[in-house]
Formats: C-alpha cells, structure tokens, sequence
C-alpha cells in the first residue's frame, strides 16, 4: 500500500518533504517600517514602559503603607505544610486540566469529521451540539451537574467529573471547529487528485487530509491547553482541590487559626503559579508552531 508521505508527494501534500519558508503573515499584511517610524516606536515603548513601572511602583507603595508588604504575611507561604498544601493543589489542578485535555481533543476532533460528513442530517445534529456547547457559559454547565444532575438521575458524579466533564463538553466544541477549518483551509485540488487516484472518502480524509489539518492545529491545541488550566479555576463551585478553592481554604484558616491577613498574598501567589504554568505551554506552542513552519 502506498504510504502518507508518497501519497503527499504526488498530490503535493508535503507530507514528504519539507516546505519552504516564506514571507511571515506580517510581511504580507505590513510594510516594514523605515527610520522615522522606528524611531517613533522606541520613544511610544520607552513612554509606555516608563509609564508602568511608575504604576507598578506606585502600587508598591500604596501596598506598603496598607501593611501588605509586612515580612509576616509572605513568611506564611515558606512554610512546608503550606507550600506542601498548595503543591497537592497544582498537582490536583494539573490532573483534572490533564484529562480534560485527553478526553476532549480527540473528542473534537471527531466531531468536527463528522460535522464534514455528506449526511445533510448529521451536520445538523453535530453541527447544533457544537455551537450549544460553545454558547453555553461553562459555569451553567458546572452547576447543571452540581444541582440538576443528581435528582434527576439519583447519582451524583465525583467533584472531579462535575468539573473535568464541562470542560470538555466545551472544549471538544472548539477544538472541533479548530479541525473542521484546518480541513477546509486546504487546497481543495487534494481531494480531487486523491479521487482521480481511486481513493474514498473516507481514505482520503483519514491520509490525505487529516495529517495536514493536525499538524496546522497543533500549536493552536497546545494553546488550547492554556484555556483548560484556567477553566479549572472553576473547581471552587464543586469544592474541587484545585488552585483558587485551595487558596480560599488557605486564607480562611490563616485568619482563623493565627488572625493574619493574608487575602492579597495568597491569591498573588495562585496568580504566580498560574502564569509560571501557562508561559510554559506558551513557550511550548511557540516552538512547535515554529517547528512546523519549517
């Protein structure tokens, strides 16, 4: 049987061989600018910059005369049962964000090859599912299998499902249209060489197509990952041990058991943890995404 990377090579796929570069989407879209326009744009971001480093350092300041720079309430977050309290957390954000991920984006990318079906009937009902899921807000969904769930059926889901299942009723929506307009973004003279070549539908899309269409969304699912982690900042609705509910359980014992304060550190720090997690996925697409420009 001929493999992926003959077949791309004579439909002129270039699943074979590699793709030239060319000129970036801002080189099409943008003149480059000249000395004056250069010069202006340094001067804009040395005003900008300075601008937030006055607010920054302004904050500081204001944070300062509140008491909220105090050695003590940042002392709090050194503590091992404390750093141990939120790394169990992270790691429980990370699972349910994990298989949020695993189940939806295969998920999506099944739906979105059904919604490419020649079965008028089934675009509709796909078609109909995927944009209810990307119109419904999250948080409804949370809470219809928080509160509506358990006494129509009698059974209620672990915390972990009634948010991981959300997130990939929506998730899997977008992915699904991530994939449907990778496939039609391609040069449609595929399809027709594969059927001059003697290739179904069905082979045509699974060799042809849908390698081209992974391999052009994959930085956008590693960039969709970015989306899930934040999602599970949901978790507090359902009392799920990830990072926001165990900041509000972090902060309500500090002020009980030792009267300390501590609402602006503890939620900086989540904020921290949050960024450091998603710069890395952001690290993670840039480098793909520049590996498949290649």
């Amino acid at each position: 049987m001929t493999s992926p990377a003959a077949l791309g090579t004579v439909l002129g796929t270039g699943l074979g061989r590699r793709r030239p570069q060319g000129p970036t989407d801002a080189d099409l879209l943008f003149d480059a600018p000249g000395p004056r326009t250069r010069r202006r744009i340094l001067w804009t971001s040395i005003l900008v910059s300075a601008v937030l480093v006055a607010l920054v350092a302004l904050a500081l300041y204001q944070a300062h005369l509140a008491g909220q720079l105090a050695y003590p309430k940042w002392r709090y977050f050194l503590g091992r049962s404390t750093v141990a309290f939120l790394l169990s957390a992270l790691r429980d954000t990370l699972i349910a964000a994990g298989i949020a991920a695993l189940i939806s984006f295969p998920l999506g990318v099944l739906l979105g090859w059904i919604r490419l079906a020649r079965s008028t009937a089934v675009r509709l009902v796909v078609g109909t599912w995927i944009d209810a899921m990307r119109a419904i807000p999250m948080l409804l969904l949370i809470y219809f299998f928080l509160l509506a769930v358990p006494p129509l059926t009698g059974y209620t889901l672990p915390t972990m499902w009634m948010l991981v299942v959300p997130i990939f009723m929506c998730s899997s929506a977008t992915t699904a249209e991530v994939f449907r307009a990778g496939v039609l973004a391609l040069d449609k003279g595929q399809s027709e060489a594969a059927q001059a070549l003697g290739m179904s539908r069905g082979q045509t899309m699974r060799l042809i197509l849908a390698p081209q269409a992974l391999r052009l969304m994959l930085p956008t699912l590693i960039t969709q990952l970015v989306t899930i982690l934040k999602d599970t900042s949901l978790g507090y609705v359902v009392a799920y041990n990830e990072l926001m509910y165990a900041g509000r359980r972090l902060e309500t014992f500090a002020r009980s058991e030792y009267r300390l304060d501590i609402y602006l550190q503890t939620y900086l720090v989540i904020a921290l943890i949050y960024l450091l997690a998603n710069w890395a996925l952001g690290v993670l697409a840039r480098k793909v995404e520049a590996r498949t420009r290649a």
